[in-house]
């Protein structure tokens, strides 16, 4: 006699865990080569280090159950109420408190593809329907495609800006169009996690918090403030929405460790804008390098690079690999390359020496 099925197992289907197909890193030295995870290979600042190091002190205490500090220390950044802020285990952890008391098994999310791979995990796991709108040709979010599939059933719309994987970013202009042409039932989650690397950023994009009720702004620390092993993100929402959302936050889900590093990096503003500075210059030149081999990358407003190989974009991550070198990789869309150190840029150009069509 067969067993009945788990509650909820028909919203994940086919789903796997996020990339639970691929090797975990072997050991420290690995890391240098490792292009695929959109890290900051910089170390931690010496102010965040020693904010980490004291409250890794006492590991057997808990946190506190809601990061309140860094919550204050986010309103005075922003200039906004502390009921407009909702903290959680990277932008992921917030997403998906989101998704849970936005959305309901009859609610369709629409989302950009190819994209960041938790957002149909993430959908599925709040019980609703994930709607894929392709990117345009160019890798662009096809704005207008994605009004096209806005039914009477969708509840929220994912936007990434800069997109991740594509690095295309969302003009201020194209963004109030198409808040303004949504019906005001559906929620625009605009997915900043990659914004501080954005050259290009008409900042601030707050008024969009202020004037419209159904925009939230997502943003992280994982990216340009380094602290991706530390999980803590955030988003800047209308009250209701943030009320409701925090409703959903784990208890003690941000460590004592990762609210102070996020305090810590806050108040290192101008060193941080140096670093980001740095970063975009590696950018520039690996950019530049790849098309001195046949490799023209898009203009990226992340800490990445994007190479639409299409049909070949495997056989590119298969030959790096073979030289060390661990990139993303879209299958029949393209690949993704983290900015890293000079060093491993250097590895990487090696390895795709022959790969492209100015090559050999």
């Amino acid at each position: 006699m067969s067993s009945p099925p788990l509650p909820g197992a028909h919203r994940l289907g086919d789903f796997s865990a996020y990339r639970s197909h691929e090797a975990p890193r072997s050991d420290a030295t690995g890391t240098e080569w490792d292009l695929s995870n959109n890290e900051l290979t910089l170390p931690p600042l010496p102010e965040v280090a020693a904010a980490v190091r004291v409250c890794g002190l006492d590991p057997n205490r808990y946190p506190a159950p809601l990061p309140h500090l860094l919550v204050e220390r986010l309103a005075k950044q922003f200039g906004v109420a502390r009921t407009q802020i909702v903290v959680g285990p990277g932008s992921a952890g917030v997403l998906q408190q989101l998704l849970l008391v936005l959305c309901t098994e009859r609610d369709e999310v629409l989302y950009a593809w190819p994209a960041f791979d938790a957002y149909p995990l993430l959908i599925a796991v709040a019980g609703a329907t994930g709607v894929r709108v392709p990117l345009t040709a160019t890798g662009a979010h096809d704005l207008s495609g994605f009004l096209a599939r806005v039914t009477p059933r969708t509840r929220v719309v994912i936007l990434c800006t800069p997109h991740n994987p594509t690095g295309r970013r969302i003009s201020r202009d194209e963004l109030r169009w198409f808040l303004n042409e949504l019906p005001p039932q559906v929620v625009t989650i605009v997915d900043q996690a990659y914004v501080e690397f954005d050259e290009l950023d008409e900042n601030d994009d707050l008024d969009l918090v202020h004037q419209r009720s159904r925009a939230v702004l997502l943003r992280t620390f994982s990216k340009a403030y380094g602290l991706a092993g530390l999980r803590v993100g955030y988003a800047l929402a209308d009250s209701e929405i943030s009320e409701t959302a925090r409703k959903a936050t784990l208890p003690f889900a941000v460590t004592r460790a990762a609210e102070a590093a996020a305090v810590a990096s806050l108040d290192q503003e101008t060193v941080m804008k140096e670093r980001i500075a740095m970063v975009r210059r590696l950018r520039t030149e690996l950019g530049e390098s790849l098309g001195d081999l046949g490799l023209a990358c898009p203009p990226s407003h992340g800490n990445f690079l994007w190479l639409p190989l299409g049909r070949s974009a495997t056989g590119f991550g298969e030959s790096v690999a073979r030289d060390g070198i661990k990139v993303r990789v879209y299958p029949d869309h393209g690949v993704r390359i983290s900015v890293g150190s000079r060093a491993a840029h250097r590895r990487l150009l090696a390895a795709a020496r022959g790969t492209g069509p100015a090559a050999g």
